[in-house]
């Protein structure tokens, strides 16, 4: 009895991960990269599990929001949902929204998001706030993070350049 309890709870438990991404379809990639959107300092980042890159900014921008409180990531997983997205994400303690690619063909997706995007990994999309936006494809710097979003200049804390 006390197994399969135990299974139950485990089962249960297991959508409150999946609860923590959104999926995302073409119309609301339309609507996520819309400059007039945001009016604080934002990053959209898209990521894989398997792209070692990808993780290299996910722990920037990790520490960047710790450091810029009016920092805002969302972070949208370019792939099908997984067990295995939530704790690897969790690693990097992003707050803020996350997506994960929904039922659209992930072609539609990659179109609605960016029609010149070719897909490469990782690719964020530098909202200053102000209207201003920027595309970065590969990792990201932290010199090019703050001048690109108007964050006071911390570079160097950390060995990012």
């Amino acid at each position: 009895m006390k197994k399969a309890l135990l299974v139950l709870f485990a089962c249960l438990a297991l959508p409150l991960h999946a609860a923590d991404f959104t999926p995302l379809d073409r119309h609301a990639a339309q609507r996520l990269l819309d400059p007039s959107s945001y009016r604080q300092p934002t990053v959209v980042t898209l990521w894989s599990s398997d792209c070692s890159y990808c993780k290299q900014n996910l722990q920037l921008l990790s520490v960047l929001i710790k450091r810029h409180k009016n920092l805002r990531v969302i972070t949208v997983a370019a792939e099908s949902e997984s067990a295995a997205l939530a704790p690897l994400l969790a690693r990097f303690e992003l707050p803020g929204p996350r997506y994960v690619y929904g039922n659209d063909s992930p072609e539609a997706i990659a179109h609605a998001i960016d029609p010149t995007w070719a897909g490469e990994l990782p690719r964020s999309y530098l909202f200053n706030g102000s209207g201003g936006k920027a595309k970065v494809s590969g990792v990201i710097g932290e010199t090019v993070l703050e001048q690109t979003l108007l964050l006071p200049r911390t570079t160097g804390k950390n060995g990012y350049i």
